[in-house]
C-alpha cells in the first residue's frame, strides 16, 4: 500500500477512535469503523483484530456497539464460517441513528429532570436563594428547549434539506454582520 495511503488510514483510525472515546462508545469502536469504512471488502473478527491490533473480544464488544447503532452489517461467504462486517457508509444516516437511540432518549430524561426541579424550586417558599435558583433553572430550560427543536429539526428535514438550511444560516449571519471597511474596521 502507498505510504501516504497508509497515513490516511491510519489517520482516520486515530481521528474515529478519538471522537468514539469522546462520546463514550470506546476508541477500539471508533478505530473499528474507520477500518471498516475505508475496507473495499468485509472483514472478519479476526482481520479486523490483527488490524488494530487488539484482541478478538475487544473487537467483538466494539461491533456490538456498532451493529447497535447500525453502523456495521454482518454478511457471511458461502463456504466460510466466519462472519464478515462491513461499515455502513451513510453518515447521515448513522447520525440520525445515534440522535434517536442514544442522545435523544438521555435528552429527553435529563430535561424531565430539570422541569422537575423546576417545579420544585417554584414550590420553595420564598428566601434565600430562591429566586435565583429559580432564574438558572427557567435559563436551562429554555436553552434544552431550543436543543431539543434543534435535534428534532435535524431528524425531521434530512441532509439536503439540513445542508441548504446551514447556508442559509450562513448567509443571514453574515448580513448581520458590520462591512468592514478600507482600514480593516
Amino acid at each position: 500500500m502507498d505510504d501516504m495511503l497508509h497515513e490516511a488510514r491510519a489517520k482516520l483510525v486515530e481521528a474515529l477512535g478519538r471522537q468514539a472515546a469522546f462520546w463514550g462508545l470506546g476508541k477500539v469502536t471508533g478505530e473499528l469503523y474507520a477500518v471498516l469504512y475505508l475496507s473495499e471488502e468485509p472483514m472478519s473478527l479476526g482481520n479486523l483484530a490483527d488490524t488494530l491490533g487488539v484482541t478478538k473480544g475487544n473487537v467483538s464488544i466494539a461491533i456490538r456497539v456498532l451493529e447497535q447503532f447500525g453502523m456495521v452489517r454482518r454478511s457471511m461467504r458461502s463456504g466460510d464460517r466466519r462472519v464478515f462486517f462491513e461499515a455502513e457508509p451513510d453518515s447521515w444516516l448513522i447520525m440520525r441513528r445515534v440522535l434517536e437511540q442514544r442522545q435523544k432518549p438521555e435528552f429527553d430524561e435529563s430535561f424531565r429532570l430539570v422541569e422537575d426541579s423546576l417545579r420544585h424550586a417554584d414550590q420553595a417558599p420564598p428566601g434565600d436563594n430562591r429566586d435565583f435558583v429559580l432564574g438558572r433553572l427557567l435559563a436551562l430550560q429554555g436553552f434544552y428547549r431550543e436543543l431539543d427543536r434543534i435535534v428534532d429539526t435535524i431528524l425531521l428535514i434530512g441532509p439536503e434539506r439540513l445542508s441548504r438550511l446551514v447556508q442559509v444560516v450562513a448567509r443571514l449571519q453574515r448580513l448581520g454582520k458590520p462591512e468592514k471597511g478600507r482600514d480593516g474596521q
